[in-house]
């Protein structure tokens, strides 16, 4: 449980700070894979939600199209971590609205991600579909994942604000 007292606040930041807590919770530790396609291309937004001088949340926004597809307006977002402790209380939310402001403010149209299972309902909760049938990773062969797809309204994000 929170501390409701605690002050959070949310930065941009670069790679090196959101890749551990990618490594803890989406990668089971394995620090080669850290490192997504994206991370270091100008137009990438990393955001991190720190609880006083500790991440405790995190997300990464790059353009990316669709697999199969040439569109310049998709946006993938990647590596989105909560520490356990800390989900439930909107964070995810407000990483997602930052990645979302930050798209279109670079002309995305079309939000996509490949989405664990576990948290499918997460994603649909903020209006994602699913794009796909569930399938798995080469490197996770544990777990189910769902490609899932978010038309970016033109307006402000209202749903999740």
């Amino acid at each position: 449980m929170l501390d409701s007292t605690a002050l959070f606040s949310v930065h941009a930041v670069s790679a090196e700070y959101v890749r551990p807590l990618r490594r803890t919770i989406l990668l089971d530790n394995q620090t080669d894979s850290s490192r997504f396609r994206g991370d270091d291309e100008p137009t990438t937004l990393h955001v991190a939600i720190y609880r006083s001088e500790r991440i405790i949340a995190v997300a990464t926004v790059c353009r990316e199209a669709l697999p199969g597809s040439q569109d310049d307006t998709a946006w993938r977002l990647r590596g989105v971590a909560v520490e356990e402790h800390a989900r439930g209380y909107g964070f995810g939310r407000t990483l997602m609205k930052a990645c979302f402001d930050h798209a279109r403010r670079h002309g995305g149209r079309l939000a996509w991600c490949t989405a664990r299972e576990t948290a499918r309902g997460f994603y649909e909760a903020l209006g994602f579909a699913s794009s796909s049938p569930p399938f798995k990773l080469p490197s996770r062969g544990d777990l189910l994942f769902y490609e899932m797809h978010y038309v970016l309204p033109g307006g402000p994000i209202s749903d999740v604000e």
